[in-house]
Formats: structure tokens, C-alpha cells, sequence
């Protein structure tokens, strides 16, 4: 199970009416919980999976020089605990679908691996599909594969174990995203091109970029409005940009808009979730940029995770901050398996006594949870507010605060019913403040969407 963004157009349409840009009103803490030494000396891509029914949270690292893949239970930061070990398989590339791990090699042929996970303990080869060097797979799940041999979509719903094909493209790209049911492929040398995805089995070309100053399209992100497109060219030399960012709005002339270069690294991977990229950048180590202006990108906290210095590859490989816990995943080629919490802290304390001086809204704790979950916020002045949980569809589940409130640190609770006084089912949800000047009425003036994961 993976917690990217799983809508369609419409829903998409929907979260980008909620998401609103705001100034960062924060300060940012980065903190390393811990590290571990996986198996292998070449650690590769890491990626995560929720058990469905005990809510623990797991990372998968992969490994390029023979130990396969390796499993571990990160529920709790400060003391990670190796379940598993699975080394006849390939590791260089690793995505989870459902409770299977694919595989494969990195090469341009070889066979990829399919594990079943359900016991994390004891995974198990359940199939296989062709190899290449990247995969990605769709929430809806479709598996791309991406390299010198394949550019293609599998279908993975009938039988996870058994991917069929359904489409084929021009062969010889990198890596590729499916976000808000748009397909972005990193194509190398190519380019970037994007496509509609609504149809998996024949998607549609909607742009592309073809910048020459860009050496190599590797892999990207886009913001969650989905209107700025992050590349990362992990072949840029300073001083080429590591990363560029484009204006996407209009898909017909995409716009340059923003860069960001290190003359003492490259860039590998890079994800986005709301006003922040969360990038691994290869002899650098871990770094977090506020993208709050796609335009003038910097760096909000890093750590830096490798002993190695220059433009090489070393280092920080993949990074995975999509658990709902809010730990995130960092895997290190020689280093092995970091885990770090990245907040944005309140500078007047939330929560806390004193009156706010700014907006703010927390992540829900627990999360995930079972059976209720408390959620605070922060007004510094009176304010009308308009608190909603929503399901993945966009449709409203329950409305938790719907008055006008004074100023100070506030807290609700969900009990996982909607307004019918009915439980809902485990998934993924979000919930949305709206806060306006109760005089006006005029509209919203902050605007805050988070999600939160339901497990029963």
C-alpha cells in the first residue's frame, strides 16, 4: 500500500480547488531518528508498506549487489527492527502494490521478481515479469516500466501475480510518475513527455519538454495543483542545473519558471507533498526543499547522509516520504537505512497556552488510527471555520466545525463516523479547514488539506 495521490481528473479538480497557495508560516526541524545497516554494499531504492490490518509500518530497501531486498519494521523512528531478508531475488528497483514488492534488476533484461509480503516475516516469490531498470505502478495499478528495453504498461488487477501487458511505447527512457491520472516519462536524452492516463491501455500525449540544457530527463514530481513540474538531471555538471522547474498550466508551452544546482552533488530522486520536495541527492545526502515558490526553490532543512564528496554517484539513492505516519525513508548507498521526521513547528507552540500569530494545521495523531483521532489547529484571531473530512472520492464524509471560533490553539475529534452517525470503512482520508474573517464572509484565507489513514 502506498499513500501517493489517488484521484482522477475530477477529484483532482476537486483538492486543487482546496489547496490554496499560503506563505510558509513555520519553522522547519529536521531530525534523524535512526540508522541502520541493511544487507548488501549497494543499497538502492527504498519504498513503504502499511500491514491493512495492524496499522505497522514497513520499509522495503533494495540492493544492487546481490542481497536482494530487505524488510523492516520503521513504526517506531528511534528503533527500526530488521524482519526479513530476501536475497534471490534482484533489488535495484523496488514499488509495492496491494502486499506484493516488485522487482528488478536496474539492467536492460533479466527477470523481475513479484513478493508477496502479507508476512512480512516471511516473503515469498509468488511471480515474475520481464526486467528493466525503473518501475512505477499506479494506485489504480498499472506497473510502468521504464529502460533501454521497455517503455510499457502492465495491468496488475486481475492477478497481481501474473502482470499482462496492455500498451507499448518508444523504448530507451529512465523512470516514470502517474499522479492525478496524468503519466509523466522521464525519458533520458528524450525528454519529458506527459500523457492522460485516464486510460492506462491507451494513454494520450498531452506535452512534452525537450529543453537541450537539461543532459539526462532521470526522474520528477509534480506540485500537488499539479500546475509546476520538478526534472531532476542526474547527469548535470555544474553548472547545469540539478533541478529545473516548468509552468505546466498550459501543456502546449511549458515554462521554465525556476533551477536549483549544486556544484558539489547530483540529484537522484525527488517527491513532492504540499509546499515541499523531499529529495535524495546522491554525495549531498537528504535534502528538503520549500517549493512554496516554485520559482525560487531552497533549501528548508538536509542531512547529509554520505561520507562522499563531488558530482558522483554515492550516497543518498532513494527516499520515500509518503507514510502516514509522517517518517520518512531515506536509503543510502553505503550508508544503509536512515529514518528522519520533518515538522513544521509553530513558532508561538502548537499546541500550547499562548495566543498564535499565525494560521496553522496540525497532522492528525494518531495516524494511522482506530477507532478516533484528535485534530488541532491554531487561529490567531476570530475566525469563522469550516473543518470537513472527505474520502478519496472528494465527496464529504463529516463536518467536525462549521462556527465561527475565537482565538487560540483548537482541537476536534473524529470518531470515524460521518454525519449519519455511521463508521466508515478503512482507507485514506483528508481533512480541510477553511478560515475566514467572520465579518466578510468573503471567502476563505487559509486554506489547509492533510490526509490521514483509517484502519480497523
Amino acid at each position: 500500500m502506498s499513500f501517493r495521490y489517488p484521484f482522477s481528473n475530477i477529484q483532482a479538480l476537486f483538492f486543487c480547488a482546496m489547496l490554496v497557495c499560503f506563505p510558509t508560516l513555520f519553522a522547519q526541524s529536521l531530525t534523524l531518528e535512526s540508522q541502520l545497516q541493511t544487507p548488501g554494499t549497494f543499497r538502492t531504492d527504498v519504498w513503504g508498506y502499511v500491514d491493512p490490518v495492524s496499522g505497522i509500518e514497513y520499509a522495503i530497501i533494495g540492493d544492487g549487489s546481490g542481497a536482494g531486498i530487505t524488510i523492516v519494521d520503521v513504526s517506531n523512528p528511534e528503533t527500526v527492527v530488521q524482519i526479513s531478508n530476501l536475497n534471490t531475488v534482484a533489488g535495484f528497483d523496488v514499488k509495492v502494490w496491494q502486499h506484493y514488492v516488485y522487482t528488478v534488476t536496474g539492467g536492460s533484461g533479466g527477470t523481475g521478481s513479484i513478493v508477496d509480503i502479507s508476512d512480512p516475516a516471511n516473503p515469498q516469490v509468488v511471480g515474475t515479469f520481464p526486467s528493466t531498470h525503473n518501475i512505477f505502478i499506479s494506485d489504480n495499478g498499472f506497473l510502468i516500466r521504464e529502460g533501454n528495453n521497455a517503455f510499457d504498461i502492465l495491468d496488475l488487477n486481475s492477478d497481481p501475480t501474473t502482470p499482462q501487458l496492455v500498451w507499448n511505447g518508444t523504448p530507451g527512457g529512465h523512470d516514470a510518475a502517474v499522479i492525478n491520472n496524468r503519466l509523466y516519462d522521464f525519458h533520458g536524452t528524450s525528454g519529458t513527455r506527459i500523457f492522460d492516463f485516464i486510460n492506462p491501455a491507451n494513454p494520450v500525449l498531452l506535452g512534452a519538454i525537450a529543453d537541450p540544457t537539461i543532459n539526462y530527463h532521470h526522474s520528477g514530481w509534480v506540485t500537488d495543483d499539479g500546475q509546476f513540474l520538478f526534472i531532476c538531471d542526474e547527469l548535470a555538471q555544474h553548472p547545469t542545473p540539478d533541478v529545473t522547474v516548468w509552468d505546466i498550466s498550459d501543456l502546449s508551452n511549458p515554462q521554465r519558471v525556476g533551477e536549483f544546482s549544486d556544484p558539489n552533488a547530483i540529484v537522484h530522486n525527488l517527491y513532492v507533498i504540499d509546499d515541499y520536495a523531499y529529495v535524495s541527492y546522491y554525495t549531498a545526502g537528504f535534502r528538503i526543499f520549500d517549493i512554496s515558490d516554485p520559482a525560487n526553490i531552497s533549501i528548508a532543512a538536509e542531512f547529509d547522509t554520505s561520507p562522499e564528496t563531488g558530482e558522483s554517484f554515492a550516497g543518498a539513492f532513494g527516499v520515500y516520504p509518503f507514510l502516514p505516519s509522517g517518517t520518512i525513508l531515506l536509503s543510502d548507498w553505503q550508508g544503509g537505512l536512515f529514518t528522519f521526521t520533518f515538522s513544521e513547528l509553530n513558532p508561538t507552540g502548537l499546541p500550547g497556552n499562548n495566543k498564535p500569530e499565525t494560521f496553522a494545521l496540525a497532522q492528525n495523531f494518531p495516524n494511522p488510527f482506530n477507532p478516533s483521532t484528535t485534530i488541532r489547529y491554531a487561529l490567531p484571531e476570530n475566525t469563522f471555520v469550516n473543518l470537513q473530512i472527505f474520502n478519496v472520492l472528494g465527496q464529504p464524509v463529516r463536518t467536525l466545525v462549521n462556527r465561527e471560533q475565537s482565538p487560540g490553539n483548537q482541537s476536534v475529534e473524529w470518531d470515524g463516523k460521518n454525519d449519519r452517525g455511521q463508521k466508515v470503512s478503512s482507507g485514506i482520508y483528508f481533512y480541510r479547514i477553511a478560515a475566514r474573517a467572520p465579518s466578510t464572509g468573503s471567502g476563505p484565507r487559509f486554506v489547509r488539506t492533510k490526509r490521514m489513514v483509517l484502519l480497523r
